[in-house]
């Protein structure tokens, strides 16, 4: 029976995904991204438990939204923002529309990328569930920059195999979360940009650092990985204006860390990427998923939130992916 159920729910998704698509595609885009956002203010009406949370992590975030009024506007634009963003989502995913979405795009800051890229070393793009990513990296290849992004597997596979489809279309190349260690060194060796996604609370060795004043439990792999091979650390992230036009920004990378411990650098990056991040949100505040459970485990009582996972199969994995590279 459960079994059953969950077959359902997977089709009901990819047939919503199928016909949000076709709705997204056949109506010219400003009146596709209207209509998602009233579609959004439904979905708001009844997912009560996403607002509940967003709510509660925007008081924790309480410089983001001092009082109750602006903590609703900020839910509001939330819901908003991520169905507009939808829309060129979905676009992305038609030959038609792909290049006027990508064309859409305005950036700032691409001469830290490329000063980064010319290292020759590699880069590892960090940016965050902010604005439209997918976007920002179909916009990023379709300038020619050699990009590869990290995925998550869907629960719905049919749905995953076409997200990763209209992913590739865009020039866009995917290495997978689950068993992609390999991949992902062989992208920055041989000196591509590797993007992923580093603000929520994942899987895997992870330490505790201080996000908008609560530690908050974040993945070091991204980090661990730049850095053992040399590549550069770059932070970069994507937001809606009102008008419809995406802008992207792209930072310096990150300095060396000063420590000579591996812990205490790897926290220095997790710690400036954060401050970083604290401020893109809040220069873009309905345009992040605050309903996302980013303080959801609880930090350790040792000092200084020690990381609360064991390194070694990391680095095993690490270890066996420069003798594969070597070998090579």
């Amino acid at each position: 029976m459960r079994g059953r159920f969950r077959r359902t729910k997977r089709l009901l998704f990819y047939g919503a995904v199928r016909l949000l698509q076709l709705l997204a595609v056949g109506l010219p885009r400003g009146a596709a991204l209207a209509v998602f956002a009233g579609i959004a203010d439904v979905v708001r009406g009844i997912d009560r438990p996403a607002v509940r949370r967003s709510l509660a992590h925007l008081e924790i975030a309480a410089r983001i939204a001092p009082d109750a009024g602006r903590r609703r506007a900020v839910v509001r634009e939330m819901f908003r923002g991520t169905a507009r963003n939808l829309v060129d989502l979905f676009r992305l995913g038609n030959g038609r529309t792909r290049r006027a979405v990508v064309g859409s795009v305005r950036f700032e800051g691409l001469e830290h990328l490329d000063a980064a890229l010319a290292r020759g070393r590699g880069v590892v793009l960090l940016s965050a569930h902010l604005g439209n990513w997918e976007v920002l990296a179909a916009a990023l290849a379709a300038r020619g920059y050699p990009l590869s992004v990290i995925v998550q597997d869907l629960f719905d596979r049919r749905s995953d195999r076409l997200l990763n489809r209209w992913r590739r279309a865009s020039g866009v190349g995917v290495v997978r979360r689950q068993g992609g260690l390999l991949r992902a060194a062989r992208v920055l060796r041989e000196g591509g940009i590797l993007g992923t996604l580093v603000d929520q609370d994942a899987g895997g060795p992870a330490v505790f650092v201080p996000f908008f004043g609560r530690p908050a439990r974040t993945p070091v792999g991204p980090f661990r990985l730049g850095r053992r091979v040399g590549a550069e650390l770059v932070p970069a992230w994507i937001a809606m204006d009102e008008s419809g036009v995406h802008r992207a920004t792209v930072r310096p990378a990150l300095p060396a860390p000063g420590s000579a411990d591996p812990e205490e650098a790897v926290r220095a990056d997790v710690e400036r990427w954060h401050a970083i991040l604290e401020e893109a949100i809040g220069a873009h505040p309905g345009q992040w998923v605050w309903h996302h459970r980013r303080w959801k485990t609880p930090p350790p009582a040792a000092a200084h939130f020690r990381n609360t996972s064991s390194e070694e199969p990391y680095l095993d994995s690490f270890q066996r992916s420069r003798k594969v590279s070597v070998a090579r």
